[in-house]
């Protein structure tokens, strides 16, 4: 009964309001009564969860979900839309977002004013997920930049440059976004996803007008993804911002690009653009700047000295495994297995980079550093934080037991039907470079202090409720991977194909 409750059609297509708004009216509430805004802020992320499991089981039972706000149809009024893509998406926003809430609600080096921030950048992601229109698409994007850039500014003045530069990256991110937006509704006359794929489905001749605004939605959100070469903004902001910020940014934040690019991709115009030269080449470059990724950012890992920035690395390589797949996306053998290894790859690597981010982040507090060298020995006095960087570490390697395993393994078939070969090269390269970054971090942590070294009083003991949730996202990491035929349902509900 009360399954058949929340799976209900009505409850489930409220909640998409109710997701978005429900958040902001949080954060409001948060500047009003700074006092209160740590109870606010982790209530209201608690209550946005809520509300997001009728939307989950509604779509689990294969509805497609939508709602009309003021009962006014597109193109001219706003329509929210939920699939199996979006739940994917909203499931890991809000299963990490109460974990690393958890985390800043214990933690005494949270910033004032981070859970205005916080739950406005939540309110943005869920926008981003349900919106069915590119428009609303592009609001949620700029409330998620905006919250984004003003949480990296949070970590003092050292954080006021990279969240300068991250702030430039966003803008002109978002301009190319909305230019390419421009092309499509001069093209279609709609700002409607669905209605304006049906009009590109319908029409040929608009192949060249599809592709332009392709190449500049892609081109505008990879600067927000950090594709190499457009990466240097990232490791700077991940690094210098707060400890509970970091996870946010790398796990969830850059998630709202790549769900928009997938959007736009296979469900507004991909499935058209098959035998277009223009939409190969694209694939093609992407392909190529994932593959340098991949490489590049687990190279410069390896040379990094403290935590942070080597994890922020770790992202940018990461980031390269979406894009080594794209060129898979627009073979009719492989997409399918192509694009549910994306997915399962950028929902491994959320949960996994936010325990990495979050594991750097205690030590840092701990210990006033996140230097490795000084932090030899630390596994000895916080053995269950470590032990929880090896169990992310599981993930973000591609070790089995782990989402990252079954997106490579997706991503890995795909390449073999297709016959790219190559794909597989990069695959088994970066999981060893990666093998070796994570060997990097945790052995220094496991091995016996410097002599002479004091390790303060206060430090050596497991500091709980931080701890836990790192301990969580630990967990999570592996019990994760069992979820991946459920996963492979859900991207079913309403399929490109």
């Amino acid at each position: 009964m009360v399954s058949e409750f929340l799976a209900s059609e009505f409850l489930a297509s409220q909640s998409l309001g109710a997701v978005v708004l429900l958040p902001l009216a949080a954060a409001a509430l948060c500047v009003l009564a700074p006092r209160a805004e740590r109870s606010v802020g982790l209530v209201g992320v608690l209550v946005s969860a809520g509300l997001s499991i009728p939307i989950v089981a509604a779509v689990s039972s294969g509805q497609t979900l939508q709602l009309v706000l003021g009962g006014f149809d597109a193109p001219l009024g706003i329509h929210l839309r939920a699939d199996g893509l979006s739940v994917v998406f909203l499931v890991l926003t809000h299963a990490v977002g109460v974990v690393v809430s958890g985390y800043a609600a214990a933690s005494a080096t949270t910033p004032r004013g981070l859970w205005a921030l916080w739950l406005g950048c939540l309110a943005g992601l869920n926008a981003v997920f349900v919106s069915g229109d590119l428009f609303n698409t592009y609001v949620g994007l700029e409330l998620v930049g905006l919250t984004a850039v003003a949480l990296v500014a949070l970590g003092g003045r050292s954080a006021w440059r990279p969240g300068l530069r991250y702030l430039f990256v966003a803008v002109l991110g978002s301009l190319l976004f909305l230019i390419g937006v421009g092309v499509i509704v001069s093209a279609t006359g709609t700002l409607d996803i669905e209605q304006a794929a049906g009009v590109f489905a319908a029409e040929e001749d608009l192949a060249p007008a599809a592709v332009t605004a392709l190449a500049l939605i892609t081109v505008g959100l990879c600067l927000k993804l950090a594709l190499v070469p457009m990466h240097a903004w990232l490791v700077a902001a991940h690094a210098a911002a707060p400890s509970a910020v970091s996870p946010l940014l790398s796990g969830l934040v850059i998630k709202a690009a790549l769900f928009v690019v997938l959007r736009c991709w296979l469900y507004l115009t991909g499935a058209d653009l098959a035998g277009s030269s223009g939409a190969t080449t694209l694939v093609w470059v992407l392909g190529g700047l994932g593959a340098a990724a991949v490489i590049g950012g687990s190279v410069m890992a390896l040379r990094q000295t403290a935590l942070k920035p080597l994890v922020a690395y770790s992202t940018v390589a990461q980031v390269g495994y979406w894009f080594l797949a794209f060129p898979l996306l627009l073979d009719p053998d492989a997409a399918e297995g192509a694009f549910a290894g994306i997915v399962a790859l950028a929902l491994g690597h959320g949960v996994a980079k936010v325990g990495l981010f979050l594991a750097a982040g205690y030590l840092k507090d701990t210990f006033g550093t996140d230097e490795i060298e000084a932090l030899r020995g630390a596994g000895h006095h916080h053995p269950l934080v470590v032990m929880s960087i090896g169990l992310v570490g599981v993930g973000l390697i591609g070790l089995p037991i782990s989402l990252g395993f079954t997106g490579k393994w997706q991503v890995a078939t795909a390449a073999v039907e297709a016959g790219q070969w190559w794909i597989l090269a990069v695959l088994v390269a970066g999981t060893l470079l990666a093998a070796g970054y994570l060997v990097r971090v945790i052995a220094p942590l496991l091995m016996e202090e410097f002599l002479g070294h004091e390790t303060p009083p206060e430090t050596r003991n497991f500091r709980a409720p931080t701890g836990l949730a790192v301990l969580t996202l630990g967990v999570l990491t592996i019990v994760t991977g069992f979820g991946g035929v459920w996963i492979n349902e859900l991207l079913e509900v309403n399929a490109p194909w």
